[in-house]
């Protein structure tokens, strides 16, 4: 799927400058092989949002209609590239904050096996080198990104709770389903459409939880702030008086930045201690293993 903002940015740019949509879309793609479906599609007379349909996420699809309906694609465009932009420089911090603590923990593992490998104990040698590396993936593993395992059409009868090593992963789709809702709602996206797709969006989280309730009963005609059960008070009182005052689009953005943030925070804050701990194994391990190495040939030289 198109998800590079590079893509989004180059369209905007082309239709600002009034260049037919064929033309645009296969000098934004590139040599991307994906292209040769829109272009065919929009050849026959098919809207932007219908020839892309396939090639991108839902969410994009919809603000795309929703622009093209409203006389607001170019902005509309640029909206979706920041979202993506966001995403991709959300992914860029996690692996830098996590590469060096990596590259150190390899370089740990490499050392402790040398005094092994030295005399031929090759098994030895890749016991101990596992010694390393199994608890700095181990706490790798524990603190990546994820995405809950939950079925995007029913919540289940129960909310999500974000406690534990579930927390992370339960704002994180908070956050995913409250961006979805700000975009489609500033996009112009019909309310009904845009709780379906901000509920895939963050499927598993408390968000998603309550939107799949509201459905029913925005179709009824009620308010949002009627559904609010699932996440925090704080949260509910600030998306009620975004709904109040005509701005749930900012105010599900702001919150959602917030719930990026504070899930970033706690990432970097796990990250930054991991150097301190691969340092302390690291030294304790060598010391262990140097002075080992250095009493076992003391110990053969005494017997001459």
């Amino acid at each position: 799927m198109f998800a590079d903002p590079t893509f989004y940015r180059s369209l905007a740019s082309l239709h600002r400058a009034g260049i037919p949509w064929p033309q645009a879309v296969a000098t934004a793609a590139g040599t991307d092989g994906r292209a040769s479906g829109p272009l065919q599609s929009l050849a026959q007379g098919q809207s932007l949002a219908e020839s892309l349909g396939p090639v991108v996420d839902p969410l994009d699809r919809a603000m795309l209609q929703a622009g093209e309906s409203s006389g607001r694609l170019e902005a509309t465009l640029e909206r979706i590239a920041a979202r993506h932009e966001q995403e991709a420089r959300l992914r860029g911090e996690r692996k830098a904050a996590l590469a060096y603590p990596v590259l150190r923990g390899h370089v740990a593992a490499l050392l402790a096996a040398v005094p092994d490998l030295i005399q031929g104990h090759v098994g030895q040698g890749l016991l101990w080198s596992l010694g390393v590396l199994v608890p700095l993936w181990t706490a790798l593993w524990l603190t990546r990104p994820r995405r809950l395992a939950a079925n995007p059409e029913h919540p289940g009868p129960k909310a999500p709770t974000a406690t534990g090593l579930t927390r992370n992963a339960v704002e994180e789709a908070d956050a995913r389903a409250l961006l979805a809702l700000a975009d489609g709602y500033e996009s112009g996206v019909r309310l009904d459409e845009v709780l379906t797709l901000a509920h895939r969006a963050g499927a598993g989280g408390r968000v998603a939880f309550d939107l799949y309730r509201a459905r029913p009963r925005v179709a009824e005609g009620k308010p949002l702030a009627s559904v609010w059960s699932a996440i925090p008070e704080t949260m509910a009182r600030a998306l009620t008086v975004g709904e109040d005052t005509g701005e749930l689009g900012a105010t599900a953005r702001q919150q959602a930045t917030e719930l990026a943030f504070a899930v970033e925070m706690r990432r970097k804050k796990i990250a930054s201690l991991l150097p301190l701990g691969i340092m302390i194994l690291v030294g304790g391990l060598v010391a262990w293993r140097v002075i080992g190495f250095y009493v076992g040939y003391f110990q053969k030289a005494t017997q001459y």
